[in-house]
């Protein structure tokens, strides 16, 4: 099973770096990184990127909320 699972991984992570991803993204004033999510029929949100070094956003220079 060990192979699906890289194969899973290496597709997250090209969807991840996808420009569709990217234009996903807002990042504040001071380097705080977030992404957007929205389920139907319900308001967008938007959540803190933990790593955001790994798909080449800046590194917060603040602390960062979890969510706006």
């Amino acid at each position: 099973m060990k192979p699906t699972r890289l194969v899973a991984t290496a597709l997250t992570l090209t969807a991840l770096s996808s420009g569709a991803a990217l234009a996903q993204t807002y990042t504040t004033p001071d380097g705080c990184s977030y992404t957007r999510a929205q389920a139907p029929g319900h308001p967008a949100t938007w959540h803190l990127i933990l790593n955001p070094e790994r798909i080449g956003l800046p590194t917060p220079t603040a602390r960062c909320a979890a969510m706006l």
